[in-house]
């Protein structure tokens, strides 16, 4: 079996799947609670990646000018 991983763009990618399989009333009811729990979790996590790669593209530009002045 190869390496199979997963990136932020596959989950971002579930992350709508599940979005647009819920507006479309995929989910029978008693599933409703685990769905929403596991696409809360997805959209923090998510979130979270977005806030660190904006930390890391802010910080970028710094160490720049930083390496520049030295």
């Amino acid at each position: 079996m190869e390496n199979t991983q997963l990136t932020i763009a596959d989950l971002a990618s579930l992350h709508s799947m599940v979005e647009a399989a819920s507006q479309r009333g995929a989910f029978r009811a008693n599933e409703l609670s685990q769905v929403g729990a596991v696409y809360d979790k997805l959209s923090a996590f998510l979130a979270h990646s977005r806030n660190q790669s904006d930390d890391a593209a802010e910080q970028t530009p710094a160490q720049t000018q930083g390496q520049a002045n030295a």
